[in-house]
């Protein structure tokens, strides 16, 4: 007998869960079956006019329309899908407890408290599209993903500045050893924010917590994290910087870590890009951040990484995370 496919609510169609769809409608293949979505914000309506307008990302492949409380999507490499729509609070869904996986992406239920009522009834994993205080785990794909425990039911994907540092950090730190390390992120607001956000804005960032909790070699003395939210919807930026244990000379650094990239143990999950486009360029890549191999330096120890990421498209992270557990058997 063939085994049932799993089983996925997507709670949240705001910017993160817009491209976790995206990227899902994307992998035909990938093993999880969407049995509906859940909005407490967007009507049905709404949500077929983002999927018919939306640029960003765009569903322009895709035929979509509303049809009895349902999203029908028919897109070329997959078989039409209809896809039942509910809009109301999350605690008065009717699909509670009847998929096995809550797909947490709506950023209201970012707690292991808040996000445990989503386990009854056939639902036995939740999956939380933000840093999780209380979680059962925190697993980062291409980190520690392999880690997974059985009795977890509540599981953060980390962020999307956790998945752009702590695979890089883990990968350098084995080859070359981490004293310590900074983080620089100008980080990018949803259009519907601009109005509340005129000014930037220096905010406290969870990769600060976050990155020595998952990396056992970075201190939290040792690790600081400058967090700018600026008033603008395009792709963020982020520098990173490692003050290197083993000396190393800065080419056959970069070129191990371009090899890393394409060919080893960040593939996929970074590239290291010759040239520095400017940050639109990099709209929809699926990377957890593109490096910029031009600006790049390495001086007396001490390695600065400029680079980009489209942090909404960290959604593709969360959908890899979500692969990998299912073939495990979560």
């Amino acid at each position: 007998m063939a085994r049932r496919s799993p089983t996925a609510v997507l709670h949240g169609l705001g910017r993160f869960g817009l491209h976790w769809l995206r990227a899902w409608l994307d992998r035909p293949d990938c093993g999880v079956q969407l049995m509906a979505i859940q909005d407490a914000h967007h009507s049905l309506a709404c949500a077929l006019r983002m999927l018919q307008e939306e640029t960003k990302p765009s569903f322009a492949d895709c035929a979509i329309r509303a049809e009895d409380d349902c999203l029908c999507i028919l897109k070329r490499g997959r078989k039409a899908l209809r896809i039942p729509y509910w809009h109301g609070p999350a605690m008065t869904s009717p699909w509670l407890g009847q998929a096995d996986w809550w797909l947490e992406c709506s950023g209201e239920f970012s707690s292991g408290v808040a996000s445990r009522p989503f386990l009854r009834g056939r639902t036995r994993r939740v999956i939380v599209s933000a840093t999780c205080p209380g979680a059962d785990q925190t697993l980062v794909f291409g980190h520690n993903d392999k880690t997974f425990d059985h009795a977890s039911g509540v599981i953060s994907y980390g962020s999307c500045t956790v998945n752009a540092f702590v695979p890089l950090a883990a990968w350098l730190h084995a080859k070359y050893g981490v004293v310590d390390a900074e983080v620089g992120v100008i980080h990018n607001v949803p259009a519907y924010k601009l109005s509340t956000h005129a000014h930037p804005q220096r905010r406290a960032c969870t990769l600060e917590t976050e990155g020595p909790g998952l990396l056992p070699f970075l201190l939290p003395e040792r690790f600081r994290v400058d967090y700018v939210l600026i008033p603008y919807t395009g792709v963020s930026l982020i520098d990173f910087r490692f003050d290197l244990a083993r000396a190393v000379d800065e080419a056959p650094l970069l070129d191990a870590l371009e090899h890393a990239c394409v060919a080893g143990p960040l593939q996929g999950l970074y590239a290291l890009d010759v040239r520095d486009a400017a940050p639109p360029a990099y709209a929809m890549r699926a990377e957890s951040a593109v490096l910029l191999r031009q600006r790049a330096r390495l001086r007396g120890g001490r390695l600065v990484l400029p680079a980009c990421f489209d942090n909404e498209n960290s959604a593709t992270r969360y959908l890899d995370l979500l692969e990998s557990l299912v073939l495990r058997g979560a």
